[in-house]
Formats: structure tokens, sequence, C-alpha cells
């Protein structure tokens, strides 16, 4: 080999070996799409705009948010992770997305931990149970009362199978042995304008868009979800401390990539998205009623993993 081959093949391993750091460098070279697996205006849609919009600060690149709602998250999970590892295309995940669907729906065409590539979480979100300034339900009390005597004849309306509001559904049925009507439709945002439109009797809004609700006397709030007060909502009581048993439901979100995405890429995501976590922008976010979580791929997949076992119980699978 002569010396100029060998100064040739010597470049070439150089470039070869620097690729992929090289790229995460220079990356992203176009803009960037968020998929939000559910309809605007709920929390997971509120959530993902904020995000994107500091994502974008951070990136230097625009992020689009990208809307795809239905069957739970089950439409735009399975598109992402059909989609290839084309390294500008983000998913917004939840825990009823990774625990809860794949119990309720056995048809599923994408495996939540085995399709997608971990980035962070982003925050947990408490919800609070409300019913109409119109009903006759004044307390938790009451309605777990009403629930006894009319079994599926008091309608709680939730966003869907396997979403947040689904999940504290089933909880406070397990938690009360009470069965309710569920009404599932395509958002959060629907729920609240069937429970204000008197089309169902309760649902849970998430803390962060329910307080004008409550201030303005529209909605009567009987609980919060998460094991304890929200510091925004102080005066409403938890559902744990009303029914004297552990009672926690929240609307985990976090950012995932299609699996396949290089590992500097996903180092650069993570290094992006602690400092999305760490901005004003978030800060608040978080004192409307979400609760920080750990940034990180590693802390994300082990909440999962937790989640995955915790609702298994939920809905009685083994």
């Amino acid at each position: 080999m002569s010396f100029f081959q060998k100064v040739l093949v010597g470049t070439m391993l150089a470039i070869h070996l620097m690729g992929p750091t090289h790229a995460a460098e220079h990356w992203p070279t176009r803009p960037i799409t968020l998929v939000v697996p559910f309809g605007a205006g709920g929390i997971t849609d509120v959530t993902a705009r904020t995000v994107a919009k500091l994502l974008q600060e951070e990136l230097g690149q625009p992020v689009v948010v990208d809307n795809k709602p239905g069957a739970g998250g089950n439409i735009a999970a399975g598109s992402v992770a059909r989609a290839k590892a084309d390294r500008h295309t983000l998913m917004v995940m939840t825990n009823g997305m990774v625990a809860v669907n794949p119990l309720i729906n056995k048809a599923l065409n994408h495996d939540a931990i085995k399709d997608f590539t971990y980035i962070s979480m982003i925050a947990n979100t408490p919800l609070v149970l409300v019913v109409s300034e119109k009903s006759p339900i004044r307390d938790l009390r009451s309605l777990v009362a009403l629930a006894r005597q009319q079994r599926e004849g008091v309608a709680f309306a939730s966003s869907g199978l396997g979403t947040s509001i689904h999940q504290v559904l089933a909880s406070l049925q397990q938690a009360t042995d009470t069965t309710f009507l569920h009404v599932p439709y395509k958002s959060g945002a629907e729920a609240a304008n069937a429970l204000l439109s008197e089309a169902v009797q309760v649902t849970a809004v998430e803390t962060v868009v329910v307080g004008p609700f409550v201030e303005s006397g529209r909605m009567r709030p009987l609980g919060v979800t998460s094991s304890q007060r929200v510091p925004r909502l102080p005066n409403i009581p938890t559902v744990a401390e009303q029914l004297g048993a552990e009672f926690d439901v929240g609307s985990i979100s976090g950012v995932v990539a299609p699996v396949g995405t290089p590992p500097a890429i996903v180092k650069r995501l993570e290094e992006a998205m602690a400092k999305v976590l760490r901005s004003e922008g978030m800060q608040v976010l978080f004192m409307q009623g979400g609760q920080p979580m750990p940034a990180g791929a590693e802390a994300f997949q082990t909440r999962m993993r937790k989640e995955v076992a915790e609702w298994k119980d939920v809905f009685g699978v083994r």
C-alpha cells in the first residue's frame, strides 16, 4: 500500500469514528416534529407546546407540534413506532400509553417499551375530581354513595381509554368498590365540556387547567388525585385523605424518539431537556399545578417500569 493510500485509509477511518459525534454536533439540520397523542387543549398538549418552545430555543431549530389524537394515544404511538428514526421526529409519551393501554387493548401494533428510545420525563400532573356547579353531589362521600346506589348509573367522562382520567376512574372504583358508567371522549377538553353541558355527572380535570373553572364556580371540586395537596389549590382536600387510603394518580409525560435514534443524538436531547426542565418557562407550568420529574432516559425508564407493575394491579392483571 502506497503512502497516499495509507493516508487516505487513515483519514476515512478517522471520519468514520468521529461520524456519530460530528453528526450530533450539527444536529438538528431541519425542523423537528413533536407528535402529541391527544387533542389540543388538554394537559399533554399544553405541556408539549411549552416544551416545544423551550426545546426550540435550546436546539436552534423550529419544534413543530403535531396533534394526532385517538385511541388513547395509540394512533400517534403506532405511527411514530413505524416511522424510521429520521432523527427529527419526537413524541410525547404518557404513563397511560406505556402501562395501561397494553392491558386494555390486546391489538396494539406497537410495543411502548421496545419501539421507542426514551429521552426524559417532563412532569407529573395530578387531577381534580369535579362535578358541575348545578350537581346535587356536594363532596366525594356523596359521589361514592350515589355510585353504590346506582351501579353504572353515574356517568364519568374521560379523555379516552388508558388516559390519566380513565386511570382516576379505575383507581376510584377499586378504592371505593363502586362502578361508574365510563364515557370516553377524545380529549380532556371534550370531557370537561361534557360535564359543563351536564351530559355526564363527573370527570377529572388536570390541576394546571382546573383553576379558572373552580374559581368561577362552574365546577365543584371533590378532591385532588395526588398524595398531597397542591399548593395552588390548598383548600381542595386529596382523595386519599378523604378515603383514608392510598390514592395517587397523575398524568406523567415524557419525550421519546423512534427506536434506533443514534446514542449521540439521544445524549444531546437529554442535555437539552435537562435545561428545559430547569427553565423559567417550565417553572411557571409547575407553579400552576404540575410536579417536576427527574430528567434523563434512565429515570424515565425506571418510572415507567414501576407504572407498569402498579397498573397491572389496578386493572386486575397478574
